[in-house]
């Protein structure tokens, strides 16, 4: 049993207003002026005189008691009274608050969603908040944020947990602990508890300093929705798109997939899908020029989850491949004149400042930039002083291959075991690859004393060295480099987006190519506006897509492109709700989350009270004056 407590116990002190009305009664005596026939009735004064003694006037005087307890209950009020909940709130109580995609899910009937019922919880949690507890709110996706420090200002925290909306990312825990663990260090913080549906990943990549309390909101209805989304260039004006359904039950589920290109219906098939069992849809689009494809998901039952139901996807305009090689590699220029739909330049000089691929034997690449960029016969500046390259001369050993990375992009299905190299690789005294990595490069082909192909990515670029030239080894004969030309190729085309695009999930939006160095107004489907930069290399990127639609970009009014994004997340189209949380050292259950009890106040019960004990004075005494004696 819980005895009641006083959320403002300093009110006690007005119960010393009780001796002033106690001494009021004391000093109060009237007596009435009757004429009486005898002196026989004179002992019923003295009488009276003991009974206005102190402790004789309260045997009959109802209307001092009743003030008595009306004043009693008036103070306790004051006091603010409750019963307690349960124990009282840890000192300092980081709340993390779940707010992925499935957090907007509902159950059929009800238009609560789980971050509703979340709420409720942690509400309930802030009402009971005394004595030196302290909660600071904190909201995550696949991101974290603060929303409050600690505070007990159970106003400033409900305002900003009523402000808590769900977003369309999916959920990643990892984040948002390293930013409780952050104020660990400066807060004595015992346990950190999280509000989620369970639609977490069971890796958890962190160390727990602290207790974690996981606890789970009620689960959402069947769901069905699009995972995945990308489209394959079958042949010059035509594309194969392909589209994923999953659903979330054990039991399938029915729906229908529409896919618009451009505002215009180009499909439609009927579906069915559960957890176990997806179901990969595949569309036919005609398509020379860019457009912008719309798949629409629509079930026949009830859905708990909308946001997934749609995905946007962005065909590019067709278009060869820019391609650049040196002059002299004449080995690379004689793979490539045998590609279809390749625009190549084998001059001297850069004849444009952007291109989809270039193959050079020197690091100057004359102000020219792509993506992919191969280098031939060249040892980066920056492994100078790790590796060295020579000519083999006649007594030297051959050079031979012993490995080589077949699941790297450019040497998938090469084999390069009878290579033979005229050019030798070694480490310097005591270098080896991890000290290339250190660097920032990744050996691709291994050879007996050193590496012979590496690779490096900055940003967006990735960089890949021959650290021996092809016309110096037997490599332009084999069987192998046509391969190998092949798969730069596809690499290339990728990367440009002209052979296969995949639809871009919520967060930010692939880079645009537009004019450099321009401001462009990014306008997204709850028709909030940004205005964004574009670099001087005429990318623009960064620009923020945390809602599922459509986003149009433009220029002093006039539309540049229009890119949409989609939820594309397995994770929370499934609803998945993990029993167990895997962390470094310990494994965390997620429970089931209790309902919270309020403490409950007894202010109010007590002022009724009064107000009760208020009235029956005021009857009683009313019907005491106008009363008929007879």
């Amino acid at each position: 049993m819980n005895w009641p407590s006083f959320s403002f116990p300093f009110g006690g002190w007005f119960f010393l207003s009780l001796i002033p009305l106690v001494v009021l009664y004391f000093l109060k005596l009237k007596r009435p002026r009757l004429e009486i026939p005898s002196l026989a009735l004179w002992q019923s004064v003295v009488n009276d005189q003991r009974v206005n003694s102190p402790f004789q006037k309260f045997r009959r005087n109802l209307l001092l008691l009743l003030q008595l307890i009306l004043l009693c209950l008036v103070i306790l009020a004051l006091m603010q009274p409750f019963i307690s909940a349960g124990p009282e709130t840890a000192e300092y109580l980081p709340v993390l608050i779940d707010c992925s995609a499935s957090m907007s899910s509902t159950v059929k009937g009800s238009d609560q969603t789980r971050l509703d019922l979340a709420k409720e919880q942690i509400r309930a949690m802030i009402e009971n908040i005394r004595g030196n507890g302290k909660i600071a709110l904190f909201s995550f996706s696949t991101g974290g944020r603060r929303l409050t420090e600690f505070t007990d200002d159970k106003q400033i925290l409900l305002r900003a947990l009523a402000k808590v909306e769900p977003t369309h990312r999916a959920s990643r825990l990892d984040e948002v602990l390293r930013m409780a663990d952050a104020f660990a260090r400066t807060s004595p913080i015992q346990r950190v508890v999280v509000m989620t549906d369970g639609n977490l990943k069971e890796q958890v990549d962190f160390e727990l300093p602290f207790k974690l309390e996981v606890q789970r909101v009620d689960e959402g209805g069947d769901n069905l929705g699009i995972t995945e989304m990308n489209a394959r260039r079958s042949d010059t004006d035509s594309w194969d798109v392909f589209v994923r359904v999953a659903g979330s039950t054990a039991e399938p589920v029915f729906g229908e997939l529409i896919l618009t290109q451009d505002g215009k219906t180009v499909g439609r098939e009927s579906v069915i899908a559960s957890n176990e069992d997806s179901e990969r849809v595949v569309f036919s689009v005609d398509s020379n020029g860019a457009s912008l494809l719309q798949a629409t998901l629509k079930t026949n039952d009830f859905d708990s989850l909308e946001v997934d139901n749609t995905v946007w996807l962005n065909l590019p305009e067709t278009r060869p491949l820019n391609v650049r090689t040196s002059a002299d590699l004449f080995s690379w220029q004689h793979a490539l004149s045998v590609q279809s739909n390749l625009d190549m330049d084998t001059g001297e000089s850069p004849s444009a400042p952007e291109y989809d691929l270039i193959i050079s034997d020197s690091e100057d690449l004359s102000g020219a930039v792509a993506p992919i960029v191969i280098y031939s016969g060249i040892v980066p500046g920056e492994l100078q002083d790790l590796v060295a390259v020579n000519d083999v001369n006649v007594d030297d050993t051959p050079v031979r291959i012993v490995d080589w990375v077949n699941t790297a992009p450019l040497l998938r299905h090469v084999q390069l075991r009878d290579v033979q190299i005229g050019q030798k690789a070694r480490y310097a005294d005591g270098a080896d690859a991890h000290d290339l990595e250190e660097r920032g490069f990744e050996v691709l082909v291994h050879g007996a004393e050193g590496p012979l192909m590496l690779q490096r990515r900055r940003g967006l670029e990735t960089e890949y060295y021959f650290l021996f030239h092809a016309d110096r080894s037997t490599l332009p004969y084999r069987v192998a480099f046509p391969i190998l030309v092949t798969n730069v190729i596809e690499s290339a085309m990728q990367r440009a987006s002209l052979s296969e695009v995949v639809a871009a999930p919520t967060g930010v939006l692939p880079a645009l190519s537009v004019t450099p160095d321009r401001e462009y107004v990014v306008q997204g489907p709850n028709g909030e506006t940004d205005t964004v930069r574009s670099t001087v290399n005429g990318l623009l990127t960064g620009v923020q897509a945390d809602i599922v639609g459509k986003y149009d970009i433009t220029d002093a009014g006039e539309l540049v492109a229009s890119v949409g994004t989609g939820l594309l997340s397995p994770l929370e189209t499934s609803l998945r709700a993990v029993g167990e949380l895997q962390f470094a050292e310990l494994n965390v259950t997620t429970n089931e989350s209790q309902i919270i009890d309020s403490d409950r106040p007894l202010w109010w019960t007590l002022a009724l009270l009064a107000f009760i004990f208020l009235l029956v004075e005021w009857w009683y005494f009313q019907r005491m004056k106008t009363g008929i004696v007879t």
